[in-house]
């Protein structure tokens, strides 16, 4: 899956969803402006030799490499006007293309297939450079693009293909919405041509916000170019978090000493994908750090544990080479783990599950990665993920402090665990908050069955918030303080909002009785509102040692296909009962929290609603220590537990959710709503 602005057809409170089909009258084609145009040329991503799809010759084409989302252009250099498109195949491998304009990111046109020769009518466009963008059965072939403004009454417009096209359209326009479309067949085609984000949202331009949301412009290829410049751009897209973390502006300097790191797959020295990101992370300096739209569009592991394969002392443990070590599918293979989850299993939590972690002296330092001052790590628009382990925010020992870290951000990340294992020896956090560090913004990442925990807080870590990031089959997701001797962990302060936390159906047996700590907390203090929790059993949240939780507005869910009773009432009093009941040795108070019976997709059964009351202690008015500005965000977005909240989280959480309220480009509540539900699970 991949974010692309426009695909949810909804940005800064506008939905267009119709399309308007003209009629097309027929036309002369005049020159091929992709060969006479000024200064005209071709590149690509994932084709080669791309000068081929415009050297005017059918007989000859540029080839890619890959199938799924391979990009050739013809670009010029100075914007021209044009209305047609004749795209032309070398076979019949492409199965669904799009046309987009590089320089806006608007979607032109879209279809299923090419074929020797599509004729795609895109009405009045003008632009520098326009992006092919295909999928297929690769090798994908394609002879020429050709550009044209069509005049006249010659014939009507036609293609030899009988693929189809259309696309509905997106205007960023806060007054006003227009859709338009052509249609050119005398077969079965339908183009349709569109405008996206034509303009400035707010304080946001346009080249910022094509910036943020194309994937098909690189980071350095806008008018924004120095690295402060772009770093407050994708700072001002991202927005502001809210709650507890409020002050968190990770690697945005405004002062400007903004550096940009991008992560890329050939860098210059040879470093490896683990070694950038290890660098770009360390130190104090601010730091945005994202990777390179083109070399990460398509899937690409991330496995933090390589950067302590050249350690003998982890080669002899494992009875591996180093490059066994890095690609642990070799190290599987001539044991006959053939089986990927097999794999992973054998390798991540028995292998590298070994007490001599914590024994041996050259071991000791092998841990997850740990993270300094000022940086935001941000993975919008890029499909690299994290394996097995994370990062730590600070370090500490025996529970007292050893390294701070503070203003850190991580977003948009995709993290992947290997499975779960109790008290695994690399103890593979994905995100670890510790030695009391602070303002830190975990914000719209994806969890899946990490092996020990999402985001774990410890050793008075405090000021953090933790908003729609989905976490999903995660056993342990949120401990807060590891141990009722660590007195440092009443500094702890977290608020968590608009997170779904989501135990999948077929995993419901297997994790229905384990799957908690949401926390669980220790004398530190949380805030949870406006959260899903999805086919949780018992023991959600756990209370203890004189900590404080308020939980106001959450929404538990729990598919019926699950009941376990024959009675209706008796099997949601006894979730009832269970669900939140680990609440005595602390103080915590529930407001607004609701239990429901749904279906897969999360419909509630409007009869089965069920109110948890249960409350110890006291717990005060959490949101005073809040700003205003938070203050008002909350009392402006805040909803009742109920379907609408179901739905808004679950379209918006995760990093490939709908961009939500707290970036500027966002629709508003219910627009979102509007929009095709894709399910909670």
């Amino acid at each position: 899956m991949r974010e692309i602005f426009f695909k949810p057809a909804l940005l800064a409170g506008v939905v267009l969803s119709s399309i308007f089909v003209l009629p097309v009258y027929a036309q002369s084609n005049g020159p091929n402006l992709a060969l006479t145009g000024p200064g005209a040329g071709a590149d690509g991503s994932g084709f080669s030799n791309t000068k081929l799809v415009r050297d005017g010759d059918a007989g000859t084409y540029t080839q890619s490499n890959g199938g799924n989302s391979q990009r050739v252009s013809v670009k010029w250099s100075s914007a021209i006007s044009f209305n047609r498109v004749v795209l032309r195949e070398s076979g019949n491998a492409i199965t669904s293309w799009q046309l987009i304009n590089n320089d806006t990111g608007a979607l032109v046109a879209s279809g299923n297939g090419i074929g020797s020769a599509l004729t795609v009518d895109v009405g009045d466009v003008s632009m520098k450079k326009l992006n092919l963008v295909a999928s297929g059965s690769a090798p994908l072939r394609m002879a020429e693009i050709e550009v044209y403004q069509s005049s006249g009454n010659a014939s009507s417009a036609s293609s030899s293909s009988s693929s189809s096209s259309s696309v509905s359209s997106v205007i960023s326009s806060s007054s006003s919405s227009l859709s338009s479309s052509s249609s050119s067949s005398s077969s079965s085609t339908t183009s349709s041509s569109s405008s996206s984000a034509t303009g400035p949202i707010g304080n946001i331009s346009q080249e910022c916000i094509n910036l943020a949301t194309n994937p098909y412009v690189n980071w350095r290829e806008t008018a924004l170019q120095s690295d402060q410049d772009i770093v407050k751009c994708l700072s001002d897209t991202l927005g502001r978090p809210i709650g507890y973390g409020e002050n968190a502006r990770g690697g945005f300097d405004p002062d400007g000493n903004s550096q940009l790191t991008i992560i890329v797959k050939n860098h210059p020295q040879g470093k490896t994908v683990e070694e950038q990101v290890r660098d770009a992370v360390t130190g104090e300096d601010h730091n945005w750090i994202v990777f390179d739209k083109v070399d990460f569009a398509a899937s690409h592991e991330v496995g933090l544990y390589r950067l302590h394969c050249s350690n003998p002392a982890l080669q002899t443990l494992l009875g591996a080479t180093e490059a066994q070590c890095v690609n642990y599918r070799q190290w599987c293979a001539p044991k006959g783990f053939n089986d990927h989850a097999v794999c992973m299993n054998e390798f991540f939590n028995k292998a590298l599950n070994s007490k001599a972690l914590q024994d041996v002296a050259e071991l000791r330092s092998v841990r997850n990665l740990v993270v300094g001052s000022n940086k935001t790590l941000d993975g919008r628009m890029s499909e690299a993920y994290f394996r097995f382990s994370g990062f730590a925010i600070g370090r500490d020992s025996t529970g007292s402090p050893t390294q701070t870290a503070n203003n850190i951000i991580f977003t948009h990340l995709n993290f992947q665990g290997a499975g779960h294992t109790e008290d695994h020896y690399w103890d593979p956090d994905m995100i670890r908050s510790t030695g009391a560090s602070h303002d830190i913004w975990i914000h719209k990442n994806t969890f899946y069955l990490t092996g020990d925990s999402a985001f774990d807080v410890k050793v008075g870590a405090y000021d953090i918030t933790m908003s729609f990031n989905k976490i999903i089959d995660v056993k342990r997701a949120a401990l807060h303080s590891s141990s009722d001797s660590h007195v440092i962990d009443a500094q702890i302060a977290t608020t968590m909002h608009h997170n779904a936390f989501v135990t999948r159906d077929e995993n419901y047996s297997e994790f229905g009785n384990t799957a908690r700590r949401v926390p669980l907390i220790r004398r530190g203090t949380s805030h949870m509102f406006n959260n899903l929790f999805v086919n949780y059993r018992k023991d959600i949240v756990s209370v203890r040692r004189d900590a404080q939780l308020l939980w106001e507005d959450n929404a538990l869910v729990v598919n019926r296909i699950h009941q376990e009773k024959a009675s209706l009432e008796a099997s949601l009093s006894e979730l009832q009962k269970n669900l939140v009941r680990d609440v005595s040795g602390g103080n915590y108070r529930g407001e607004g929290i609701y239990l429901w019976f749904s279906d897969a997709a999360c419909n509630l059964q409007s009869e089965t609603q069920t109110h948890l009351t249960a409350s110890s202690g006291s717990v005060g008015n959490l949101t005073a220590g809040y700003s205003a500005y938070s203050q008002n965000v909350i009392g402006d977005i805040r909803l009742p537990a109920g379907q609408d909240l179901v739905d808004y989280v679950s379209a918006t959480a995760g990093k490939y959710g709908e961009i939500p309220f707290s970036s500027p480009l966002a629709a508003d509540i219910y627009s979102v709503l509007g929009l095709p539900q894709s399910g909670c699970q």
